[in-house]
């Protein structure tokens, strides 16, 4: 139908007109014409002059179309590891309709044909495979999900069939009965270990389909066997031990592997890797006295108990002289410093002690009954956490109070809801003040009077750590009874506290980037994260931070990080293959080398999709059900074009549209009008008219 943009009736006039104007013309044309010429060069005029009247206003011509489109069905293929267990799908069945095939684990791709899928991907995402299916094509009335129902990243996938508007078909690969199969479920270690010292490793096993089966376990590095322990297994989840003895220092790979059993699904899942950073040299402490006391004995003999920890002691014998020989501290092997009450020491031996702190090493200072403030003070003033009195006061009993900053202090994370069931120490009231940027984690109590004054505290002035307990008789907190539920062991962990605080390292680094495991998974990506400082130690955002992967074979992976707000820097990485990984880390500000960083971590090989080797036909049946579609066997698939047939949403799709067409811009109708222009102007010639 053509309709016009202005009133018709104007045109009807024109065309009238032209029409009469024609005739007119040839009527009076000279020679006369005759025969077929008479009508049919006023006819070409005519249409010339009709079709140039008609553009001018503006013709648009309009039609009804009803085109029908077929529906199209999506396939999706699971193509993950899981997959390679199990008897997969090689054709379907004739279909009418439009097919398109997919290939999805962590993400969807289009296939070819159906034995193209590979069975290679580490990680199944069914939610993903859905919304991305749908969401490629409208034409998408149908989808069929060939899959053993396992996933393992993203949402469930029930909440996306709930949501997918259209029927979504299963059909289940797999057994879903539990199959025979021993897995490692996890390993139990120390991240940090020292050479030379045993560490034990305990490893979670998981067994199902037997009901019992001797098998054994062997720790590995590298090719070498470190141990190998024979096992019953159990239905169930158990748990065994192994143990080695690193000999080598740095971070180390090792890994678990337990036997095959005969008719086993899967061995892939026997074997499980993990790491540990192996220091070389062990704890060196040096302690010096003031003379022979009962707590110089309990220290030393609480701290030699530490594996890979060596105390040297030095007790005075005289203001000259002491029981071990002179006192020496040498430079490079001594990690503590224990001042037990305070030692007339030469100014020598006073100049090494202070010469050692001032760099770094931390200091522990016990109070003893002759200990005198004023040497303290001489000594040691820049680095006491408290300082001496000038009029101290006589010895009295105290008890252990815990401040409220002290319970919310890792040393004192010790269990101990009662501090005054234990005996109290000889504290000197009146003789100490806190220093300013001193944390007091204790105070004393004085026959049930809460004095407010110090018994521990504690102080970390730019990198230099030092603690102080102001109270002596500690040795009288281990003489209780051995039942550790009637009265724990507090002094041996409060000082094992305190050692550990003292001597954790500072980490003054200005670029800081650590990947987010020592050890990943073989399906999982690697996720490093990082941060820059400047050397105010304030964030920078804008530098260029390089990241250099270096494997085992000594090949280099260069990647670059990605800058985000405060400082912060991210790189993700896909998966990486089997084994011991360096790295190296540079960050550069405007041509300036702010710093770098480096460190080492492991890939294992075990993948999470040979923890669980049975179908889930439940969440597959559940798939079904919430969208509106049918589950299926591959032995039950023949009917699956029938099911599409009486599917109402599957049907072709009718729709009725109106489509304009604007004549008078239509480069057709031009052409026309010239062709026939022309035509009159040759007969004309012709006919010999002038």
């Amino acid at each position: 139908m053509i309709n016009f943009g202005q009133a018709v009736w104007p045109l009807l006039l024109l065309w009238a007109s032209a029409a009469t104007l024609t005739w007119i013309t040839y009527q009076k044309s000279t020679p006369r014409l005759k025969g077929v010429f008479a009508w049919l060069l006023p006819a070409l005029r005519f249409a010339a002059l009709f079709l140039l009247l008609s553009l001018l206003f503006e013709p648009i011509l309009r039609r009804s179309v009803s085109p029908a489109t077929r529906p199209v069905l999506a396939v999706l293929v699971d193509e993950s590891q899981s997959m390679t267990l199990h008897d997969t799908l090689t054709e379907l069945p004739a279909l009418n309709e439009d097919v398109r095939l997919y290939g999805f684990g962590s993400s969807l791709r289009p296939l070819d044909q159906l034995p193209a899928a590979r069975d290679t991907a580490p990680r199944t995402d069914i939610s993903q495979a859905l919304r991305a299916a749908q969401g490629s094509d409208e034409l998408i009335r149908g989808i069929l999900l060939i899959s053993d129902g396992r996933y393992n990243t993203g949402l469930n996938p029930v909440f996306a069939a709930e949501e997918s508007g259209i029927p979504i078909h299963t059909v289940a690969i797999g057994d879903s009965l539990r199959q025979k199969d021993v897995r490692i479920v996890q390993t139990l270690t120390s991240d940090v270990a020292y050479v030379g010292q045993k560490v034990p490793v305990e490893v979670m096993i998981f067994a199902e389909g037997i009901e019992s089966a001797s098998a054994t376990i062997q720790l590995f590095s590298g090719d070498s066997l470190l141990s190998s322990l024979p096992i019953t297994l159990a239905p169930g989840e158990s748990s065994f031990t192994l143990t080695h003895v690193p000999q080598r220092e740095g971070l180390q790979p090792f890994a678990v592997r337990i036997s095959v059993l005969e008719g086993e699904a899967s061995s892939e899942n026997n074997r499980f890797s993990f790491t540990t950073r192996v220091l070389q040299r062990s704890q060196q402490i040096l302690m010096v006295a003031s003379a022979p006391h009962p707590d110089v004995a309990a220290v030393r003999s609480i701290l030699s108990r530490g594996e890979g920890r060596r105390v040297r002691t030095f007790i005075q014998k005289s203001p000259d002289s002491f029981y071990e020989g002179p006192v020496s501290v040498p430079a490079d092997s001594c990690d503590l410093i224990i001042l037990v009450g305070y030692p007339q020491l030469s100014i020598g031996a006073v100049s090494v002690l202070t010469d050692r702190i001032e760099r770094g090493i931390p200091v522990l200072f016990l109070v003893s009954r002759n200990v005198s403030p004023d040497l303290f003070y001489r000594s040691f003033a820049d680095y006491l956490p408290v300082l001496p009195r000038p009029s101290p006061m006589p010895l009295d009993g105290a008890t252990f109070v815990p401040t409220a900053r002290g319970l919310r202090h890792p040393i004192l994370d010790l269990d101990q809801d009662d501090w005054g069931v234990l005996p109290p120490l000889m504290f000197g009231t009146g003789r100490w003040v806190s220093a300013p940027d001193a944390e007091v984690l204790g105070q004393a109590r004085v026959r049930g009077v809460a004095l407010n004054e110090p018994l521990l505290v504690v102080r970390n002035l730019e990198g230099r750590r030092s603690a102080m307990l102001l109270g002596s008789g500690t040795w009288r907190w281990l003489n209780l009874s051995d039942d550790p539920q009637i009265n724990p062991p507090v002094w041996p962990r409060l000082l094992e506290n305190l050692v550990q605080w003292l001597t954790a390292p500072e980490d003054n680094q200005r670029v800081r980037v650590t990947p987010a495991s020592s050890t990943f998974d073989g399906s999982e990506s690697i996720l490093f994260t990082g941060q820059v400082y400047d050397e105010s130690l304030r964030p920078v955002s804008d530098a260029d931070v390089t990241l250099d992967l270096i494997a085992e074979d000594g090949r280099s992976f260069p990647y670059i990080m990605q800058s985000g707000p405060e400082g912060h820097y991210r790189l993700r990485l896909e998966s990486l293959p089997e084994g011991l990984y360096e790295y190296r880390a540079q960050a550069v500000r405007l041509g300036e080398i702010l710093g770098s960083d480096r460190g080492s971590f492991t890939v294992a090989p075990l993948g999470l999709e040979y923890r669980d080797l049975s179908a889930d036909t439940g969440l597959l049946r559940q798939i079904a059900l919430r969208s509106g579609g049918h589950y299926f066997t591959p032995e039950t698939l023949g009917t699956l074009p029938a099911v599409l047939a009486q599917d109402s949403t599957f049907m072709p799709q009718i729709s009725t549209e109106t489509v304009e067409r604007e004549l008078w811009q239509w480069p057709a109708i031009a052409i026309l009008i010239l062709i026939l222009l022309s035509i009159e102007w040759v007969l004309r010639k012709r006919s010999g008219l002038v």
